[in-house]
């Protein structure tokens, strides 16, 4: 009887630690996704950052020498 009741808690209690273990690994999961999600954002928003960044450089290096040859035109 003593022996029915003991493995019967010690189920309940397995049972339990079981289930408290898959709702917090669900809920790790879940954190996961949007973490994930937050940094392909980031990622995102940098390489735009980027490209924009060069768009500038390139357009600026463009008006330096358009500039150059202005400056050259008028000396001649």
């Amino acid at each position: 009887m003593i022996n029915d009741k003991l493995i019967t808690a010690l189920l309940a209690c397995l049972l339990a630690l079981g289930g408290w273990t898959l709702s917090r690994t669900f809920s790790l999961s879940q954190d996961m996704v949007l973490v994930k999600e937050k940094i392909t954002q980031i990622e995102k928003d940098v390489e735009e950052a980027v490209w924009n960044t060069m768009q500038d450089i390139k357009a600026e290096k463009k008006k330096n020498k358009r500039k150059k040859k202005n400056k050259k035109k008028k000396q001649d």
